[in-house]
């Protein structure tokens, strides 16, 4: 498993969202909730990535 895709499972974890699942390909990741699916970069660009990853979930689930 990637390091990135258990970064993603560690922040949903202290956020307190249930992840369903991840689906991932080249380039992506889906990250699956019960509220829909935040599509996540596999390949994080800068430090700022999770930060832009904790907000898109929080938006899905607000």
């Amino acid at each position: 498993m990637k390091k990135i895709i258990r970064d993603y499972k560690a922040l949903c974890r202290t956020e307190g969202f249930e992840l369903l699942g991840v689906e991932t390909d080249r380039r992506h990741c889906r990250l699956n909730f019960a509220a829909g699916f935040v599509v996540a970069p596999s390949t994080p660009s800068d430090q700022r990535n999770l930060k832009h990853v904790r907000s898109a979930i929080r938006r899905l689930h607000a």
